[in-house]
């Protein structure tokens, strides 16, 4: 019996995932929506080079947001860390303003 037939919750995990994933192809803003998400990433990205304590906070955000853009598609989680080695370099040669 697979976990599917079962009802356990990587089916409703599985189901509310598809569902964004149809509401995202759907909205006629979803561009501007994954702009605002790749600079998220980018602004923890930046925050996580800061040091320590930053990286500590930025782990748990940014851990979701690739969790996300892995389950939604493949283009989108290559964007996404992109975004993040940018956001790195850029931090750690004095180009981005943090």
């Amino acid at each position: 019996m697979s976990k599917r037939e079962t009802g356990s919750a990587g089916s409703v995990v599985d189901s509310v995932v598809i569902v964004g994933q149809e509401l995202r192809r759907r909205n006629s803003s979803a561009l501007a929506m994954d702009v605002l998400y790749l600079f998220t990433t980018a602004f923890l990205a930046t925050l996580a080079a800061q040091g320590l304590r930053p990286a500590a906070v930025a782990f748990f955000p940014l851990a979701v947001f690739l969790y996300f853009a892995w389950k939604s598609t493949t283009a989108f989680l290559v964007a996404n860390l992109i975004a993040i080695v940018v956001a790195v370099v850029a931090t750690e040669t004095g180009i981005s303003p943090l």
